[in-house]
């Protein structure tokens, strides 16, 4: 009988193996929605894996969390995300030498837009959006807006135009392989290379 991993939680294709060490000073912190917690296809689980200093938080409306306001931690956080305030992490990096606390929101572009809206204490941070022209190579979700990456491609590009490009490029590999696996664990059989 096939026993499943205590780590990843697959039963047929384990990943935990093939998951990098990536070597990136990135300060990170996944503000994930009640809703992404229990959803097998969340990516951002496996930022928190490969990345030392990530670290996941469940989102609340209205108590902030310590440690994206700047309370608790030594770098002014920062909130990735599109918006007509935000500037390119070029732009801010050339503003603010030195390590950011980047705030990436783990959710639906749906559900993003309604944390954003709904906390005007993620109001108050200042936001930096990336560069991104590759296509979203996530295909987990169905009515997923075109042009759109999900979470794990969006941290990619962050460690990308942070400097890290290899790191980027192995966390990319990465996550081709573990999207194979996930569809050949979901028809219930192991993936035949």
């Amino acid at each position: 009988m096939t026993q499943t991993c205590t780590h990843c939680g697959f039963t047929h294709n384990c990943y935990c193996e093939a998951i990098p060490t990536i070597a990136s000073d990135l300060y990170l912190t996944l503000l994930t929605h009640p809703n992404e917690l229990g959803r097998a296809t969340n990516t951002g689980k496996l930022i928190a894996k490969m990345l030392a200093q990530a670290e996941i938080t469940e989102w609340q409306r209205k108590q902030p969390c310590p440690r994206c306001t700047g309370e608790s931690n030594l770098y002014p956080p920062v909130l990735l995300f599109p918006s007509e305030n935000s500037v390119s992490i070029a732009d801010w990096q050339a503003q603010h030498p030195g390590k950011s606390h980047f705030i990436v929101l783990d959710a639906t572009w749906q559900e993003a837009k309604k944390m954003l809206n709904r906390s005007t204490w993620l109001q108050s941070l200042p936001q930096v959006h990336i560069e991104s022209a590759q296509a979203s190579q996530y295909q987990l979700r169905r009515n997923q807006q075109g042009g759109n990456l999900c979470t794990f491609e969006v941290c990619a590009q962050l460690v990308r135009e942070l400097g890290d490009e290899d790191e980027a490029n192995a966390m990319l590999t990465f996550f081709n392989d573990y999207l194979q696996r996930f569809q050949a664990e979901r028809s219930g059989h192991a993936l035949h290379r």
